[in-house]
């Protein structure tokens, strides 16, 4: 029944309470840092965080309100580009897609947000550590336990879930959040 998934979201909701507040201060001002020196937001995922990943990264490139227009912020989801996506897993496979595209793009002053609900993804991994070698700060999204990647990230927003759903659910909403928070420390909106 709808009401009992209703009923476990708000569950975890109510679990995680205020647990990443000081997180999402935290990664926005990591991010209107990046923002005021000229730095590219790049996002990846798989799957459903492949999504997630696309539709943050037009969240800050477009406006999160349109009520509230302002300058588009440089972003980048690292799963569009269908011409590189094939070209590179037929000859390469896919483990390091995004970290090749961070290897060959990234810059100091740019920030990888990453997404992965179990925590493990190989190429998110991968690209998390081609992220930091080249000096962008890392943020991630997971849940679980936060597997790998917990450790790997500057910031690591962990969902106290085992289930994808509600784990990318709360993704959905802390992305909001922190955008919502970028807009309002730089353009004051």
């Amino acid at each position: 029944m709808f009401s009992e998934s209703l009923n476990l979201r708000i569950a975890l909701l109510q679990k995680i309470g205020a647990k990443f507040d000081l997180q999402i201060k935290r990664t926005a001002d990591l991010i209107v840092a990046s923002v005021e020196n000229g730095g590219t937001l790049f996002f990846a995922g798989n799957g459903g965080s492949a999504a997630e990943a696309q539709h943050m990264s037009a969240e800050y490139l477009a406006t999160l309100d349109h009520r509230n227009f302002r300058p588009g912020i440089r972003s980048v989801a690292l799963t569009t580009d269908s011409s590189f996506l094939t070209a590179w897993t037929n000859d390469f496979g896919y483990e390091d897609i995004f970290a090749r595209q961070l290897e060959t793009m990234g810059r100091i002053d740019d920030i990888f947000l990453a997404y992965s609900t179990s925590g493990n993804s190989h190429n998110i991994c991968k690209a998390i550590t081609t992220a930091k070698k080249k000096g962008l700060k890392v943020i991630g999204f997971t849940g679980n336990d936060g597997g790998a990647i917990g450790s790997l990230c500057d910031v690591c927003f962990i969902v106290p879930s085992t289930r994808t759903p509600q784990i990318q659910e709360v993704h959905t909403m802390l992305g909001h959040e922190l955008c919502a928070l970028v807009e309002q420390k730089v353009f004051g909106k």
